[in-house]
């Protein structure tokens, strides 16, 4: 597994846009090591996050908040994850709000799914795709699907 994520210089800031360093992920310990920096999983012209600078993806990232029930038997967790897709390549990181209450949404499993797929270099393909899983996986979240979202860092619990 080869994932391909383009980091920021900065944690936290939902008005960033730019995400100048380029890392690839073949493991656990370096997918760990990227996102704990603000991170999209893509390549923008000039390091520039927007739809409309979208140059190539082989990640489709998708965010599980387990916001579609209030039952826990129908959370989605990492072994349901296998389940599912045992089949596929992907990784799993736990997000900055796994285990906490959100939204005022009880403490639950959230995970950033990371599917590695065939490099896409087309926006509108890329997000096709990514609402094409979130109509089939509909525990997947709806308002996360563009070629041009980003990603909360992970910060190490202390």
């Amino acid at each position: 597994m080869r994932l391909v994520l383009q980091t920021a210089n900065v944690v936290s800031d939902a008005k960033n846009c730019l995400y100048p360093n380029r890392v690839e992920a073949g493991n656990a310990a370096e997918l760990q090591e990227a996102i704990k920096k603000d991170h999209v999983c893509g390549e923008y012209k000039k390091n520039y996050r927007s739809k409309e600078n979208f140059i190539r993806s082989n990640v489709a990232v998708m965010d599980c908040d387990n916001d579609h029930s209030e039952d826990p038997e129908e959370w989605i967790t990492p072994e349901k994850m296998e389940e599912l897709f045992g089949d596929f390549s992907y990784a799993i990181a736990f997000s900055r709000n796994h285990m906490k209450v959100k939204d005022g949404k009880s403490e639950r499993p959230r995970f950033h799914v990371y599917f590695q797929i065939e490099e896409v270099t087309d926006e509108k393909v890329y997000a096709g795709l990514k609402i094409a899983i979130q109509k089939q996986y509909t525990f997947f979240d709806d308002n996360a699907l563009d070629a041009a979202r980003f990603i909360f860092a992970r910060i190490p619990e202390k």
